[in-house]
């Protein structure tokens, strides 16, 4: 099993002539087609299409079997070339980008094509498409109309409506508290939102500590997921149950790979297979790959158990202090 931390693969016609390719250095051409995979954590990284399909053959084999439309046939024709036999085709969920956040332009808003109906936004003047809503997922920034957001993520416009804020139009909100039934609940705010960096699996040292989804006190010894704060210089990291985190709009399968493959030897097996109990079902579209639990414990499997020797056995640190020059003088 080949792991990559990437949840989607696109491929587009250059843009400009310096970027280069990440895994040759070799400058693509304007004009030509590009690779783009968009990490689940990081900034999208451009290939060479076929350096782009070596470096993420499951999601290459995904496009070449679903026939990919936003795919071009020579792309396609360069992924039955290069993609490995046997490759296990990514699962259709990864593909996914959940909306994380909504926020309306302080600025009058560039037209753009809306994701989901296809045409421009801001559109025809009103509420159903006069406005353009800025919807944050985990590979960048869409514009969508009113009407088209209200269908993806109704639990935000939802949030939105109960707080009620200035800066929303009054005619949006008055749109989508008459569509959204009262029985709806509305989407916390990400805990995530402010944080940055890897997330990591830990075992809660004390039970002061609350979930951030939950909002319920995390019990000494229990495993829980925690990521650092992006501002401000103490630290105080958010914290998740597993199982609130599959529940959040945050969660996406790459992340808890990508902590299982980071995962610390004192972590056993077992604990990890009892995560069966608070994974999200496979999908239905995803028939054709094994379960998610399945590839997590494929995963543990290949990370080396031994705990790394110490360098310092007695775990003594040294302090060094450099003085700049004339510290100490009147130099």
């Amino acid at each position: 099993m080949r792991w990559n931390p990437y949840i989607d693969l696109r491929v587009e016609v250059s843009r400009a002539v310096r970027a280069k390719c990440k895994a040759c250095d070799v400058e693509i051409s304007r004009g030509d087609y590009r690779a783009t995979a968009i990490p689940v954590v990081g900034k999208p990284e451009l290939y060479h299409v076929d350096c782009g399909i070596k470096r993420a053959p499951d999601h290459a084999a995904r496009k070449l079997k679903d026939k990919d439309p936003d795919w071009p046939e020579a792309a396609l024709k360069m992924a039955e070339r290069y993609v490995p036999e046997g490759t296990i085709p990514v699962r259709r969920s990864y593909q996914r980008t959940p909306i994380l956040n909504l926020s309306y332009p302080q600025t009058e808003p560039r037209t753009q094509s809306c994701p989901l109906c296809g045409t421009d936004c801001p559109g025809d003047p009103g509420p159903l498409t006069g406005h353009a809503i800025r919807a944050f997922s985990l590979d960048g920034e869409r514009r969508f109309h009113p009407a088209c957001i209200l269908k993806l993520a109704p639990g935000l416009c939802q949030r939105i409506v109960l707080e009620n804020s200035e800066r929303w139009p009054p005619e949006v909100l008055a749109l989508w508290k008459a569509a959204i039934p009262e029985t709806l609940k509305a989407t916390p705010r990400s805990p995530w939102q402010d944080t940055g960096g890897l997330p990591t699996l830990e075992r809660a040292p004390s039970a002061r500590a609350a979930c951030r989804y939950c909002n319920e006190k995390i019990t000494k010894g229990e495993l829980r997921l925690a990521r650092q704060k992006v501002f401000g210089t103490r630290r105080s990291p958010v914290y998740f149950h597993v199982g609130c985190f599959t529940k959040s709009d945050d969660y996406h399968a790459k992340l808890l790979e990508l902590v299982v493959l980071r995962i610390d030897p004192d972590i056993s097996r077992e604990e990890v297979e009892a995560w069966a109990d608070v994974l999200p079902p496979t999908p239905d579209i995803d028939d054709d790959v094994p379960p998610l639990l399945d590839t997590l414990l494929d995963l543990f499997d290949r990370v080396p158990r031994e705990a790394e020797a110490e360098e310092n056995p007695n775990n003594l640190t040294e302090n060094v202090v450099e003085f700049p020059r004339g510290f100490f003088s009147s130099e």
